[in-house]
């Protein structure tokens, strides 16, 4: 059996939200559009997983909308909010850290003719808020931080950030992806604008992004003449795999103390038991738990990756929507990394199933790996 240590990219999918998917599929197969009885039953089942999501998030149901993934979520949540804002608005605050789906975004948007002001991190890959606050003002169009990064855990004061940003009117987008299921998160509580999650990363299928707008703040469609969805995205909707995400969600949700208490006892152990010379990034006070990105001393990433899926252990060399796209490294340079050593990088991610026997194999692998390739006096 493979040791699975890669959640971060896609957590295994649950029980529950596979029988969830089947019944769904056969009991309400039918178009939410459609106005016959099976129809209807559809749009009841869509209505009640909106609702559920409004209840996960603090926030009011009529704000929630599904997608085929977090990363079109993302696109589409930004482009509207922006389509909203005056015209006179054309900064963007946000920093390095984010996924590549906003980094794509971004420089999408830069080419049209926005500024983006990229706030630097810290060591820990801790946005500067002294930087932020000061970049924050009247033309800022919107600002987009992400809760938790993908490469190393790194979590961001969404909150506190949301409530400079509204000093000035100005929304906040949050992709909470890495934080959902796995750590408190209170949209509402914390005034963000627009926020992401993602089914496939808390034991639901992948193909279905949920994306919340808050429905007080002006946005506009970004498809002229959408009508699904109140205008935010076209396109039949996914009834059994948004039913699927919702029951994943309603698990993860239940168990998210008791699965970052896991977390936090197996981050603790990685850390006793790291072989010499590896260094774990971000600070362990701060971070995220489930999230581990390590830096080898003389073995890279890549060549890593390779020896441990030979060994039957899968883990990465960063976020899974950048490899082989050039940005891979993006949040350890954001960081202060030196090109060199960001080559070195890896990274593990738990699960609740995750066990202190799998972390023991992948630390001997390293160890026997990191001996074999040892650096001769």
């Amino acid at each position: 059996m493979m040791i699975y240590l890669d959640s971060a990219a896609t957590a295994p999918m649950s029980k529950e939200a596979i029988d969830a998917y089947v019944e769904t599929a056969t009991n309400a197969f039918g178009n939410t559009q459609s106005l016959h009885d099976a129809g209807s039953l559809a749009a009841d089942y869509l209505a009640s997983c909106r609702k559920l999501w409004g209840q996960f998030l603090n926030v009011r149901q009529d704000g929630i909308y599904f997608t085929g993934n977090a990363s079109e979520a993302n696109q589409l949540a930004i482009r509207s909010l922006l389509k909203g804002r005056p015209g006179h608005c054309r900064s963007i605050v946000s920093t390095q850290l984010e996924h590549a789906s906003v980094l794509s975004a971004l420089h999408e948007l830069e080419r049209e003719g926005y500024e983006i002001n990229y706030v630097p991190v810290d060591r820990f890959g801790l946005v500067d808020m002294e930087i932020y606050e000061q970049s924050v003002n009247e033309q800022t169009a919107l600002v987009v931080m992400q809760l938790v990064n993908s490469e190393m855990g790194a979590v961001q004061p969404v909150e506190q950030c949301a409530q400079i940003a509204r000093r000035f009117g100005v929304p906040l987008h949050s992709d909470i992806v890495q934080g959902f299921g796995k750590q408190p998160v209170d949209i509402g509580l914390w005034g963000v604008a627009s926020a992401v999650c993602s089914a496939h990363k808390i034991g639901g299928p992948k193909g279905v992004g949920i994306a919340y707008l808050d429905p007080s703040i002006h946005w506009q469609s970004v498809y002229e003449g959408t009508t699904h969805q109140g205008g935010f995205r076209a396109g039949t909707i996914d009834v059994p795999g948004i039913v699927s995400a919702t029951i994943a969600a309603k698990h993860a949700v239940a168990e998210q103390p008791k699965s970052f208490e896991h977390a936090r006892k197996l981050q603790e152990y990685l850390l006793e038991h790291l072989p010499d010379g590896v260094t774990a990034t971000g600070d362990i006070k701060s971070k995220s738990p489930f999230i581990h990105g390590l830096v080898l001393p003389h073995v890279e990433g890549q060549w890593m990756m390779l020896a441990c899926n030979r060994a039957q252990i899968a883990i990465s060399t960063g976020t899974a929507c950048k490899i082989g796209h050039g940005e891979a490294m993006s949040a350890m340079l954001a960081m202060g990394t030196e090109s060199d050593d960001a080559k070195k990088f890896i990274r593990i991610s738990f699960h609740k199933e995750t066990s202190k026997y799998e972390i023991d194999r992948f630390i001997q692998l390293v160890e026997q790996s990191l001996c074999e390739f040892a650096p001769r006096p």
